[in-house]
């Protein structure tokens, strides 16, 4: 497994475990302090799994081999369900199109049941030619 490193990332704990071209898969270990005051997981913390899924996503473009940088456009984002503390979540991002400065991607959340817990469609803007 590999922490891509950025302060953030260290701050919610979610790991990269899988990547390919277009795709990458992250996991997260849910713990209390992942919670909001209603004793769920905080939707802020799915948003960002959905947002970090598909910027890696994005920046696989070109190959896991080779990082694009790019930013977040927008992001759209659907709560379905509600994780609990001690599963570890899945977030499965794909880019689905775009061209050489903006792309599309999506990626959902799930739980170890296979329950979609969220799941979001972004656009991103590369920062470079490719």
């Amino acid at each position: 497994m590999e922490r891509p490193y950025s302060g953030y990332a260290e701050l919610i704990g979610y790991e990269l475990i899988d990547k390919a071209k277009d795709f990458a898969r992250l996991q997260l270990h849910l713990e209390p302090r992942h919670l909001n005051r209603m004793e769920v997981p905080h939707g802020g913390v799915m948003a960002t799994l959905l947002d970090s899924a598909t910027g890696f996503a994005v920046a696989f473009a070109a190959g896991p081999e080779r990082v694009l940088r790019a930013v977040t456009v927008s992001m759209n984002v659907q709560f379905m369900g509600q994780g609990k503390v001690g599963e570890t979540v899945i977030v499965d991002g794909h880019r689905t199109g775009g061209g050489k400065t903006v792309a599309f991607a999506t990626a959902e959340v799930k739980n170890p049941a296979g329950q979609v817990l969220a799941r979001g469609d972004a656009v991103y803007r590369f920062l470079e030619k490719w």
